[in-house]
């Protein structure tokens, strides 16, 4: 087997593990490390390992990944309002837009919320 192949191989085997398992179980040892006293919800879970994992396993990064789309394509549509109206100064990426509805969680919508604090 050519040696590129394997790589793709062992990448795509290593994206269906960390999308078949939970991010807690996948992240375990990250979790422990960088996100301690985080109220577990998967968004304050993501939010925290984007802005405070370093040197994250490559399965916790696949994980990460993967629960990063599946967030974004459900903030997309149930927070698309709060975004527009209480974080459209801010730059995607690493985290900033789910700080940023943290930070307002008080303000938006019930929708976002429930997506936000989705266990």
């Amino acid at each position: 087997m050519k040696p590129n192949l394997l790589i793709l191989f062992f990448c795509f085997s290593l994206s269906l593990y960390a999308e078949s398992k939970s991010i807690y179980e996948v992240c375990q040892p990250e979790i422990a490390t960088y996100c301690q006293g985080v109220k577990l919800t998967k968004a304050r879970i993501l939010q925290c390992l984007k802005e405070r994992g370093k040197n994250l396993s490559d399965a916790c990064e696949a994980g990460q990944s993967a629960l990063s789309d599946t967030m974004k394509n459900k903030s997309q549509g149930h927070c698309k309002e709060d975004v527009s109206e209480y974080c459209r100064w801010i730059i995607p990426g690493g985290g900033r837009i789910l700080k940023c509805l943290f930070e307002n969680e008080t303000k938006i919508s019930n929708q976002c919320k429930v997506v936000l604090n989705e266990p």
